[in-house]
């Protein structure tokens, strides 16, 4: 079948037995209560990979997992057909544009010298800020630029896009990526970048000010093990910056099977906003929360319903409209999980036992 000029038709193909692996207790909270969440869902979100997909959700903690899922040496088949991280520069006129102008007014939101940009002069900024209501802050920007630079990972770097920027401010980066492709783009770039799983993080030592995790999480067989990892390259005192969709999105309720955040089979786990801290606090971090718009996913997940390739403009009417109607009682509902999780040292959590 093909959909807006693409080929769509092998996710109705099925994901080989023999590549399956099933998955019985909560991989957040090691629960064996657990309940169907969705069923026979697709890679809707790219149509690049095949099989029929079933999520639980954990009875006690909230969070969702595949079962049965990939097993590790069959996962990568899912990133096929999967977007590509070509070099930066690369795109469409209107995508180098809508650089230049965001880095432009992050330039002058933070006092910084983001580029490529368009070189406003200070006196003309006034024309470039009022675009801060449509474009929102950048997470992992808006906290770098509140902290002193150091050593910082990217962890899941992609094509080095959050290194360049962590650079121009002032930052010493480096990344790790299990994609060659995507390697191969960074270092093209100049950038630092092992290539690999997180368990190249066994190599580093507690060195970094500041690691950033942003949608990768969600894609790993053990995420527990993941964080453990990530918390042991942290300098007592340093930053995770952790983003990943939140299983407990009012706007997966809405839109069910449909729902932007799943995006089966790569998202293994999607932990519950209350589960993801309580694992964190467990592991000596202190979780502060950042918040995007509440329902960020509306426009893709109003895409996905109507099995479309591409955001149309009913999409994103469709998107306004229900975004409008639904009203997040509290952070929990959110469609994404951005945490700050600054690593307290031990003589600082021995204090806190103490006191209490």
């Amino acid at each position: 079948m093909r959909r807006n000029g693409a080929d769509t038709s092998r996710i109705d193909q099925p994901w080989p037995a023999s590549g399956l692996e099933e998955v019985d207790v909560c991989p957040l909270c090691q629960s064996r209560r657990r309940s169907i969440a969705h069923s026979n869902v697709q890679d809707w979100s790219f149509f690049g990979a095949a099989g029929k997909w079933t999520y639980w959700q954990c009875d006690d903690c909230s969070s969702l997992y595949l079962s049965p899922r990939p097993t590790p040496a069959t996962l990568g088949h899912a990133y096929d057909q999967y977007y590509t991280h070509a070099p930066g520069g690369a795109g469409s006129l209107a995508g180098r544009l809508k650089e230049r102008i965001a880095n432009e007014l992050w330039s002058h939101s933070f006092g910084a010298s983001l580029r490529p940009r368009l070189h406003v002069p200070a006196w003309l900024r006034w024309l470039v800020l009022p675009l801060r209501r449509l474009m929102g802050v950048p997470f992992q920007l808006a906290e770098l630029v509140q902290h002193p630079p150091g050593m910082l990972l990217d962890v899941g770097c992609g094509n080095g896009d959050m290194l360049i920027v962590a650079r121009q401010l002032g930052w010493r980066a480096i990344g790790i990526e299990l994609d060659p492709a995507a390697v191969r783009a960074a270092r093209s770039r100049g950038l630092e970048v092992l290539e690999g799983s997180y368990e190249r993080l066994t190599e580093l030592g507690a060195e970094f000010d500041c690691v950033v995790c942003a949608h990768v999480l969600e894609h790993v067989h053990d995420p527990k093990n993941m964080l453990q990892k990530m918390a042991e390259v942290l300098k007592p005192g340093g930053i995770l910056l952790l983003s990943l969709p939140n299983a407990t999105s009012q706007m997966r309720r809405h839109f069910g099977d449909d729902w932007r955040g799943l995006e089966a089979p790569r998202h293994l786990t999607i932990p519950s906003m209350r589960q993801l801290k309580a694992t964190l606090c467990s592991m000596g971090f202190a979780v502060s929360e950042r918040s995007l718009a509440p329902f960020s996913t509306a426009a893709e997940s109003a895409r996905i319903r109507r099995r479309g390739t591409r955001v149309s403009a009913q999409d994103r009417a469709e998107a306004k409209r229900v975004s409008a109607n639904l009203l997040p009682l509290s952070d929990e509902l959110y469609d994404y999980t951005q945490f700050v999780c600054k690593k307290v040292s031990a003589s600082a959590r021995e204090l806190g036992r103490e006191a209490v």
